[in-house]
């Protein structure tokens, strides 16, 4: 039996729309995560986190390090206030996960100056990471961030 070149031709069109058909659902049933819930109205109010950053006070400066042995993943993250006060802090910490926002953490915590803080990331699952330090001074807010992997 030969088949003739219009035959053919259907039955490749018909293959590409199962194709395409098959393809919007799988694609429609992905589980697609935003970073954050409020990632627009954040990202307008941006421009505000940098203006304070830039405006940080000089003798007030906060580092994120991460604490590690060996080659092995990050244990505790390190955060150190460089203020030539002993001043104490209001912080938020945030740990950002950016492929599963259900990973999500967030602590309050006070900040104490000349004062180094360490805390744990043995809660944090195996992945890439941003930490976001927000510490508030009267009424400004302060923030610094660090990605890392765990």
């Amino acid at each position: 039996m030969k088949i003739n070149w219009g035959t053919k031709l259907v039955f490749f069109a018909l293959l590409f729309m199962i194709f395409v058909v098959s393809m919007v659902f799988v694609i429609s049933r992905q589980d697609v995560a935003l970073v954050d819930d409020n990632y627009y109205e954040k990202g307008l109010n941006y421009q505000k986190e940098i203006d304070n950053s830039a405006s940080i006070d000089s003798s007030i400066a906060i580092e994120i390090a991460l604490v590690q042995t060996g080659n092995q993943r990050p244990e505790k993250a390190l955060f150190i206030l460089k203020s030539s006060a002993g001043d104490i802090y209001d912080a938020n910490i945030q740990y950002y996960r950016p492929s599963n926002p259900r990973l999500d953490q967030q602590f309050k915590t006070q900040i104490l100056g000349k004062k180094r803080m360490k805390h744990s990331l043995q809660s944090l699952a195996p992945g890439i990471w941003k930490v976001v330090l927000t510490w508030y001074e009267g009424e400004k807010e302060y923030t610094i961030e660090k990605e890392f992997e765990r």
